[in-house]
């Protein structure tokens, strides 16, 4: 799963992803010039992970991982906003978009929550208009193409509804996601990958002295718009640093924990990732599904062969796991350690194991 990098000039956004996934800035640049995006994995933060890890003593640790992608700055005024086409083109292959606001001139650059909000208004505005000119062409093309009987008449017919609710939606100003559709409405529009049906979150990427000044974050966070306050140049001046040394600098700033942890954890929650354990004298593992997810498909991300064998598995809840010491023993006597079938539906911090026949 891939959260794009969107933002402005000078937002941060190379320095943001600097510190999510380690991708220094040399790294960004050679790729930029290669012609390939800038790009990294992010380490989603698990505590469970590291708890397991404490009684097994395994030979390695593995978390989950997130995808993050630079974008090219959008342009807010001026002649070359035509560029913003081919940017905003390119974000339709990412699956969650992250805004990128930076805050670092002399004077505060948002007088209050309002300017702020209304700076993440202009990126949703040309999401949303972005959206519209390309379903304004699809019904342009399916008006003409559905005149005659074809093959496929009866399908497009169904695909032109279901475009003329997402242009009623957007010229009313609300996402496309917000129109209810079928399982084969949903099919039917699948490929499309609209900017506006995609999770949307903020990054309120500050300088360092005005860090903690102001509740943007709590408050746009209450208006439905998952975000975070961090300031990226610091964090990765931290992440160079030895681990001995980085929690007093960390102290200094007032920082209890890493922004960009939190945007990690923010941004896989929006996509709807869960994770499920697993844990052994080899490896403990954290495991990407989405919310939903059965035990089957589960047990796929694992091995395909764990999925085509799958006879059952055993559940029990990490927090269960915890409360007795991680002794499975106990967890078994208070009937906590559950055989599941086929049809489970899988909850955030599952630890299981897989009953296979190949």
């Amino acid at each position: 799963m891939k959260i794009a990098l969107v933002g402005g000039f000078a937002a941060g956004k190379t320095t943001l992803l600097a510190a999510l996934t380690g991708h220094e800035h040399a790294a960004a640049a050679a790729s930029q010039a290669a012609g390939k995006p800038r790009d990294g994995h992010a380490k989603v933060p698990d505590v469970r992970v590291e708890k397991l890890a404490e009684k097994w003593k395994p030979k390695k640790s593995t978390y989950a991982t997130l995808d993050f992608v630079d974008s090219q700055p959008l342009y807010f005024d001026g002649p070359e906003r035509e560029k913003n086409r081919e940017t905003l083109g390119a974000l339709r292959e990412a699956d969650g978009l992250l805004v990128v606001i930076g805050d670092f001139d002399a004077a505060p650059a948002f007088a209050d929550l309002e300017a702020l909000a209304k700076s993440v208004g202009w990126f949703r505005s040309e999401f949303l208009l972005a959206d519209l000119d390309s379903v304004e062409k699809r019904i342009e093309k399916l008006e003409v193409s559905t005149k005659r009987p074809t093959p496929f008449q009866a399908a497009e017919l169904k695909e032109l509804a279901v475009h003329r609710r997402y242009k009623d939606a957007l010229e009313a100003n609300q996402p496309v996601a917000s129109v209810k559709l079928s399982i084969e409405e949903a099919r039917l529009v699948k490929g499309f990958r609209f900017l506006s049906e995609k999770p949307l979150l903020v990054a309120y990427n500050a300088a360092e002295g005005r860090l903690g000044q102001k509740p943007y974050a709590a408050e746009l966070t209450g208006r439905g718009i998952p975000t975070v306050e961090l300031a990226a140049r610091l964090e990765l001046e931290l992440l160079r640093m030895e681990e001995s040394e980085r929690a007093s600098f960390m102290g200094d700033y007032g920082l209890a924990s890493f922004g960009t942890h939190a945007l990690v954890t923010k941004a896989y929650a929006a996509l709807g990732l869960v994770s499920f354990l697993t844990m052994g004298e080899d490896e403990c593992r954290a495991w990407t599904i989405h919310r939903g997810d059965d035990a089957v498909t589960a047990a796929g991300r694992i091995h395909t062969d764990l999925s085509k064998g799958f006879i059952a598995a055993e559940i029990t809840a990490f927090a269960d796991w915890e409360a007795v010491g991680g002794v499975l023993k106990e967890v078994k006597a208070q009937g906590k350690f559950r055989t599941e079938g086929r049809t489970y539906v899988m909850q955030d911090g599952d630890i299981m194991n897989v009953k296979f026949n190949v």
